[in-house]
C-alpha cells in the first residue's frame, strides 16, 4: 500500500476511534508514526479528535509529544485546548507537554479563551501557564490573556486570570501539600490511566485527609483501579533505620464489572473496598503506626468476611505488580505504593507461618493476580 493511502487511513481511523486500527496501519514503521500531514502528527489529529486512547497509544509507541505542526504550528496540547477535549489536556499535561507560549497561536490558553472553555483554562492556569506574557502583532497590541480574554466576552476566564493576579506568592503548607499531591497524580496518569473520579473524605483523628481516585479500565489495564492520596502528606512514626519507607500511597484493583458510581458505595457488598482502602491510609496516622509490604490487617479476631458475598476476610499488603509505581521522588521525600489484597483466613495462617512471600508465590502458582477476586480460589486450604 503507497505510503499516501497509508496516511489516509490512518487518519480516518483516528477519526472513528478505532485505536487497533491505527496500531495495525502503523506497526512498527517509524516512517508512518512520525509522519507530517497538513493537520499535524498523528498525535495532533488524535488530540484535536479527542480521542485520548489513541493518545496514549501513540505515546506509548514514542511519537514526540511536543512535536510542532497543523493549522497553527503549535503542539498536540494546543489541538486539544482549542478543541476542548479536557481529559487529552489533563493526560498530555501529566505526560509532560510544554506549555508553549512562544506565539498566541501556539499559546493553549488562548486556544481555550477564544473557544469558551472555561474548564480547561482553569486547569492550564492551575498547570502554571505564564498568564503574564503580552503579545504584539497586526491584530494584538501589547495583549495578555486577561485582554484577550475581556476581547472575547469570555466572562469567566476574565474571572480566573483576575483572581490569579490576587494570588499570594507565600508558599504556605498546603500549597506544598497540593503540589506534593499533583506530582503523585501526574506520575500516575502517566502510568496507569486517567482518573475518572475523585472520593475525598477527613476522618477524625487522622493527621492527613485521604483521596481515593477512581482509574477505569484501558486497553492495557482491564481492571479499575483505585489509589489514594494525602496518604504521604504526612510521614508514618519511623525509625532512622526506616527512614526512607515512612512515605506510602496505596491501591487496590477491581474487576472491570465492579460498581464504582456514589450511588453504589453504601451497599456493603460494593463498598467495602473503598472503606478498607480508606482505613488502611489511616491506620498510621491515627495510631502512630507504620505499614510495609508483608503487614496483614484482619477484619476482626478471628477475621470476619468483608461482605456477604464472599469469604475474604483480611487484607495482605505487598508490592503492586505495576513496578513503576514501586516509589516516587518528590520534594517532600521518596513515596512507595503498596498495593492491598484481600486473602482468606487460611491464607493469613500460611502467611503467619511462612511469610508472605511464600503464600504470594502459591497465589502466582494458581495465576492468582493482585486484582480482586471475591470468589478466587483459597491456596491456605
Amino acid at each position: 500500500m503507497e505510503s499516501k493511502q497509508v496516511a489516509l487511513e490512518i487518519r480516518s481511523a483516528i477519526k472513528k476511534g478505532n485505536t487497533e486500527k491505527v496500531v495495525e496501519l502503523i506497526g512498527s514503521n517509524a516512517g508512518s508514526l512520525n509522519t507530517m500531514t497538513p493537520f499535524g502528527t498523528w498525535l495532533h489529529v488524535a488530540a484535536s479528535k479527542g480521542e485520548l486512547d489513541i493518545v496514549k497509544k501513540l505515546l506509548e509507541l514514542g511519537l514526540y509529544i511536543n512535536m510542532l505542526g497543523g493549522v497553527y504550528g503549535g503542539g498536540a496540547l494546543n489541538e486539544a485546548a482549542s478543541a476542548g477535549y479536557i481529559d487529552v489536556v489533563r493526560y498530555l499535561l501529566a505526560y509532560g507537554a510544554e506549555l508553549d507560549v512562544s506565539e498566541p497561536e501556539r499559546n493553549p490558553l488562548f486556544g481555550a479563551i477564544s473557544n469558551g472553555h472555561v474548564e480547561i483554562a482553569n486547569l492550564l492556569i492551575e498547570s502554571g501557564i505564564d498568564t503574564d506574557i503580552k503579545y504584539s502583532g497586526e491584530s494584538k497590541k501589547n495583549m495578555d490573556a486577561l485582554t484577550f480574554a475581556k476581547e472575547q466576552g469570555q466572562e469567566e476566564i476574565m474571572k480566573l486570570l483576575e483572581d490569579k493576579k490576587g494570588f499570594s506568592t507565600t508558599t504556605t503548607a498546603k500549597d506544598n501539600s497540593k503540589d506534593h499531591q499533583d506530582k503523585i497524580l501526574e506520575h500516575l496518569v502517566k502510568h496507569i490511566g486517567n482518573i475518572k473520579n475523585t472520593i475525598s473524605e477527613t476522618v477524625p483523628g487522622s493527621r492527613v485527609s485521604v483521596n481515593i481516585h477512581i482509574i477505569p479500565p484501558s486497553i492495557n489495564k482491564e481492571f479499575i483501579t483505585l489509589v489514594t492520596t494525602g496518604m504521604s502528606d504526612e510521614p508514618m512514626i519511623f525509625t532512622e533505620k526506616e527512614n526512607e519507607l515512612k512515605y506510602a500511597e496505596l491501591l487496590l484493583k477491581l474487576p472491570s464489572s465492579w460498581k464504582v458510581e456514589e450511588d453504589n458505595l453504601n451497599d456493603q457488598n460494593n463498598g467495602w473496598p473503598f472503606r478498607w482502602l480508606r482505613k488502611v491510609a489511616h491506620i498510621p496516622h491515627i495510631y502512630d503506626g507504620w505499614l510495609e509490604e508483608g503487614v496483614i490487617l484482619p477484619n476482626g479476631e478471628p477475621p470476619q468476611p468483608f461482605a456477604s458475598d464472599t469469604k475474604l476476610s483480611s487484607i495482605l499488603v505487598c508490592r503492586p505488580q505495576e513496578t513503576e509505581l514501586e516509589n516516587l521522588n518528590t520534594k517532600q521525600g521518596k513515596v512507595h505504593f503498596y498495593s492491598l489484597v484481600p486473602i482468606y483466613d487460611e491464607e493469613r495462617s500460611v502467611a503467619l507461618e511462612k511469610g508472605h512471600g511464600y503464600l504470594l508465590e502459591k497465589m502466582r502458582e494458581k495465576g492468582i493476580s493482585d486484582i480482586l477476586d471475591i470468589s478466587r480460589v483459597n491456596v491456605g486450604i
